[in-house]
């Protein structure tokens, strides 16, 4: 049995049921294989790939596509439903191709015409498709004429990979699907052309339906035409399928039963046509990043040139360097270095604040050399091996942070460089608790608020605080079934929608890169407002298929360390401040406000109870800094052991990878190397220790329960060659699973908290200036004036002579801070914009009605000219200002107290 023509939760707010459930249901129902082909696009084909693949039956890889004889843009339709099958390697890159071309005279969806499909046929099945398709359409138009045209024109591009569907389902207006059938099997039989017996299913269960309606009443249709079309296309059993064409067709023709198993039978002669394997078969290969240059040669002489500049061009640094690049000589990774270096210096040399660096990328030393990180490894002790390896085959994965605002520009600068061979990648918008009840809450005759508040908690309650998962048994609450009679099964369909996609968007980071036509990989689509080409799969598809990615990651932080380093005029991350008295000083005392990874209470506290005292306890700070750990009570006992009072015995054989944290697990470089040098584990059996855990995913408690025991023996056996006992090995090797986090990465971070704690140092004035500017909530913006006010700064309140935003003004040759009238309550962008650029053109404002004469009335209307007079931002004369602004600044002090 073959479910050839079917539709999953990626026809958004039409289909229903994710890949694994999909599959799942196949395998149960006996399917040997399944298609997939979602309306108007490839985004589910990965996901239902592997799933068909874990499944054990074979994936058939679609979309059913919007066609148009001859498309034309000033005509603006929407087109035929047409399904397009890919049956290898060649016909999936026609499939993506077709669908990429299409985008450029897309309405609402991508377009195929003739011309697409006489181009890109090779390797592809087309079928006709629903009661929406060409052919149907025609029929039901009675235009047999231009129906019988259509069928030798596909004839005559696709031959016998040409196939009419056949489908026993009733739709909402009696008697067409029948008419379809019967017209289209005699059309079928007078050309020549195979009919297959195909479902169109939308749901995967038949219980599915209701859920799978509220989905339709969300999306605003018709409910009742919902109703009538679609319930009965759950995926069927064959003889589920057979048994309601025999019923329908039983007085138009002869022996209904041979003809459905005839066209049961030509869809497993279609499945017989498509290849099984044909995505495993897409290859991961980067552009060459200069065409006329070694690219080993070139990345040697940019080492050199960057450790020159540096300073560091020395016998320590040149020997890691080699160790280095017989890694990635290994591999062929030297493109994949020059590429991430070319836009991390065009970011710089083009003014946009970039991070140290984070994740292991700030383990290697090439990095640093080619200015991609600016993490030293070696006088930060990082260790290679956790970055890349001989055995580590996976293509390494270098994160940076970029300043949010002007990280398009360096997405745009790759996308543009590597035409035709990037694009950025897309999302997908799965369905929360919060969206996920507001939205079932209007279809299912909820308004109270404060009911759906009650919902969303106890909906929260449920919900795993790592995996995101819903409990299985949150159906068995006594709420559950309260909430699901009051309000029409709202429970049972949250529990049915829940993560399921939602919306189709772009992701604001990752851009896929390949060496040959992106689309032999994925069809691309065109944002509409935009312009941008995005991927049709998300970033986890997107590595199965071994398309490689980059993550141009943003970061509010860099734009605020950006504006300090312009107003201070301090060149950026400098290694000698880690060392710097007032520095380390300020982190001893967990005099942190303000400060990235630091700001809040907890984490301040946390290094005062490791007894602060150098750059490394901030490191260590930083990693431990997070539930786990805390939980643990790791910091105590790194405390402890750091001043003497603790029980670690440095005799230990595995202490000296210990030092740096007094006896404590804490890094996972840590970890892997415990586990090779002294366990005796190989490398991938060490990374697989960091991916077990007792809790996390279902995948992590799989590996711990499948490797605990063998590799736990495995390093009792080689840890007894330093002589440890069972109790010490265990003991140690038990440690591992209790946390561990990468040391590069807190590394990278501890710099930037290191940056801003230097400018709150030794430059307060501008620092808390920069805080205010981009303090993320209300209640840190008062925290930070109340610190700016505290340490002797003038705050000055909004005024229409001032600026919309924050800025600094000189006072009697004092600098002082002035909010900006933004930050007046019903003030909003446009009004504060058009006052300041006026006031910029023609100067300051004399007084009220001076304003109101400048500025339009649609822009200053009465809201805003009234918010402003009680904000003082009207007062013109200045000792009242200063006297308003004398009791802001103590009711600043007040309130922060």
């Amino acid at each position: 049995m073959v479910d050839l023509h079917r539709h999953d939760e990626f026809s958004t707010f039409d289909g229903f049921g994710k890949a694994t459930e999909t599959a799942a249901r196949a395998k149960e129902l006996g399917y040997t294989s399944l298609g997939l082909s979602n309306h108007g696009n490839t985004n589910g084909l990965v996901k239902h790939y592997l799933a068909c693949k874990d499944a054990g039956i074979k994936p058939i890889l679609g979309v059913e596509s919007y066609f148009l004889p001859k498309h034309n843009d000033e005509k603006k339709r929407r087109g035929f439903h047409l399904c397009l099958f890919a049956k290898n390697k060649v016909g999936y890159k026609n499939l993506n191709i077709i669908q990429s071309e299409g985008e450029k005279h897309k309405y609402y969806n991508s377009i195929c015409d003739f011309g697409l499909l006489e181009q890109y046929h090779d390797g592809i099945i087309c079928t006709s498709a629903c009661v929406a398709g060409y052919l149907a359409q025609q029929i039901v138009k009675g235009r047999i004429d231009l129906a019988e045209k259509f069928i030798r024109k596909m004839q005559s591009i696709f031959g016998d990979d040409f196939y009419i569907e056949v489908q026993p389902y009733k739709v909402s207006e009696k008697g067409l699907q029948e008419k379809i059938n019967v017209e289209s099997i005699k059309l079928a039989k007078k050309f020549g052309v195979k009919c297959i017996l195909t479902s169109d299913s939308h749901l995967v269960r038949k219980d599915d339906l209701p859920t799978y309606i509220k989905l339709h009443q969300i999306a605003g249709h018709d409910i009742e035409w919902a109703k009538n079309t679609y319930a009965e296309r759950y995926m069927p059993a064959e003889h589920e399928i057979k048994k309601r064409f025999v019923r329908m067709h039983k007085d138009d023709f002869k022996n209904p039963e041979a003809m459905a198993d005839r066209m049961i039978r030509n869809l497993e002669e279609l499945e017989e046509k498509v290849e099984s394997d044909f995505m495993g078969e897409l290859h991961q290969r980067l552009p060459k990043f200069d065409k006329n240059e070694d690219s080993m040669i070139m990345l040697k002489k940019k080492i050199k040139q960057g450790l020159k500049k540096r300073g560091k061009w020395n016998q320590q640094y040149v020997d890691r360097i080699k160790e280095e690049l017989k890694v990635i000589k290994y591999h062929g990774f030297e493109d994949y270095f020059l590429i991430v270096a070319d836009y991390t210096n065009y970011a710089k040399s083009n003014g946009i604040y970039v991070g140290p660096g984070r994740g292991s990328g700030c383990n290697c030393l090439v990095n640093y050399a080619l200015g991609i990180t600016d993490v030293d490894p070696i006088l930060f002790d990082l260790d290679f091996s956790r970055f890349l390896r001989i055995d580590k085959k996976k293509m390494p994965d270098i994160d940076l942070d970029f300043e949010t605002a002007r990280r398009p520009e360096v997405i745009k600068y790759l996308v543009d460089k590597y035409k035709g061979h990037a694009a950025q990648i897309c999302s997908y918008g799965l369905y929360k608790v919060d969206n996920l009840i507001n939205d079932l809450a209007k279809v299912c005759g909820c308004d109270d608020k404060e009911e759906i508040k009650r919902i969303k908690k106890l909906c929260n309650t449920y919900v795993d605080p790592e995996t995101k998962e819903l409990h299985e048994d949150i159906e068995e609450m006594k709420q559950f079934k309260i909430f699901n009679a009051k309000y029409d099964n709202i429970m049972t369909h949250f529990t049915k929608l829940y993560k399921k996609v939602r919306f189709i968007g772009t992701h604001a980071a990752g851009v896929a890169i390949v060496s040959g036509d992106i689309r032999q990989y994925t069809a691309l689509k065109i944002d509409s407002k935009s312009g941008k080409l995005f991927t049709s799969y998300d970033l986890l598809d997107i590595e199965e298929i071994n398309v490689i990615k980059f993550d141009i990651l943003g970061l509010v932080t860099m734009s605020s360390i950006g504006e300090l380093r312009e107003l201070t005029g301090h060149e950026g991350f400098d290694e000698e401040l880690v060392n710097d008295e007032k520095v380390v000083e300020g982190f001893s005392k967990g005099d942190c406000d303000g400060i990235f990874q630091f700001d809040r209470q907890a984490a301040q506290e946390l290094l005062i109870e490791m007894h602060t005292d150098c750059f490394e306890d901030v490191i260590a700070a930083s990693a431990m800094n997070r539930p786990g750990p805390l939980s643990l009570g790791m910091p105590k006992i790194y405390a402890e052991n750091k001043i003497g009072l603790g029980s670690v015995d440095k005799s230990l054989p595995y202490y000296k990878y210990l030092e740096k944290t007094y006896g404590c697990v804490v890094y996972q470089e840590q970890t892997l190397a415990i586990s090779v040098n002294i366990g005796g584990l190989e490398w991938p059996e060490a990374d697989k220790i960091l991916k077990m855990s007792r809790g996390g995913t279902l995948r992590a408690q799989q590996n711990f329960e499948e490797n605990y025991e063998p590799f736990l023996k495995k390093f009792i056996k080689g840890a007894k060659r330093f002589g440890m006992n069972k109790e010490q090995s265990t003991e140690i090797f038990d440690s591992f699973f209790n946390y561990s986090f990468n040391r590069g990465h807190a590394t990278g971070y501890s710099l930037i908290s290191a940056e801003e704690m230097y400018y709150k140092q030794y430059y307060p004035f501008e620092f808390w200036y920069v805080k205010m500017k981009y303090a993320s909530s209300e209640s840190d913006e008062w925290k930070f004036k109340h610190h700016a006010v505290e340490s002797g700064c003038l705050m000055l309140t909004p005024h229409v002579n001032g600026t919309a935003s924050y800025s600094i003004q000189e006072v009697d040759g004092e600098k002082c801070i002035m909010e900006g009238m933004l930050s007046i309550k019903g003030v909003g962008a446009k009004a504060a914009a058009a006052i300041e650029e006026e006031r910029r053109k023609n100067g300051p404002y004399k007084d009220e009605d001076d304003l109101c004469e400048r500025i339009e009335k649609r822009v200053l209307n009465m809201r805003v000219l009234r918010a402003l007079e009680e904000a003082g931002a009207l007062q013109f004369n200045r000792k009242k200002y200063f006297n308003y602004v004398e009791r802001y600044n103590t009711g600043i002090l007040s309130r922060a107290r």
